[in-house]
């Protein structure tokens, strides 16, 4: 990538996290997710576990952390590897979200979690209900920039993002799922919502 667009990409980044108030999940080994909280302003959602998520309702908004990320591919392509990496800092990363969910007035009172990806297959086994995006063209947009964000950030590069047409969906959780998956088993506080 130019140098210029790697300042733009940089720039629009920057603007996007602090715009969403993203902040870093950290784990003590680095953070690859961030997270937003807001309030839901869509259609009604039933999610699997039973949770209902309406409008009004406080839910996060999970991202990855691009850089740190690509840091645990460390520019090698071996997808198996780095695929285990990436799920063993997502699962440091839940926990954190289940410790600040019972201690952070700014996440106790979300209802459930939710992120947009073009990966929404391999998370489906994490407990997180698959919904496609609302308007159509927005999701197209979604798509094509996460698409871009593989191939930046991806040791195959374009390569890898031209080995299948990808299409982002948004990816659901409730805090109670995570909590029953991802909290201390003798915590009290996992049964509170």
């Amino acid at each position: 990538m130019g140098a210029m667009l790697d300042w733009l990409w940089r720039l629009y980044d920057a603007a996007y996290r602090r715009l969403h108030g993203l902040q870093d999940l950290p784990t003590g080994r680095g953070s690859v997710l961030q997270i937003g909280v807001a309030r839901y302003r869509g259609r009604r959602l039933s999610l699997r576990d039973g949770t209902v998520v309406r409008a009004g309702d406080l839910v996060g908004t999970l991202h990855f952390h691009n850089k740190a990320v690509a840091a645990l591919h460390d520019g090698k392509p071996d997808a198996v590897r780095s695929g285990i990496l990436i799920l063993r800092a997502f699962e440091r990363s839940m926990k954190v979200l289940v410790r600040l969910s019972d201690e952070h007035p700014r996440y106790r009172a979300m209802k459930a979690i939710r992120a947009t990806t073009i990966f929404y297959q391999a998370v489906e086994n994490l407990g997180f209900d698959i919904f496609p995006l609302p308007f159509r063209p927005a999701g197209w947009i979604v798509s094509a920039y996460q698409r871009f964000l593989l191939a930046r950030f991806h040791p195959l590069g374009r390569a890898r993002e031209n080995r299948k047409t990808f299409e982002s969906r948004t990816v659901w959780v409730s805090v109670r799922e995570i909590r029953r998956r991802y909290g201390d088993k003798s915590s009290p506080s996992r049964t509170r919502l």
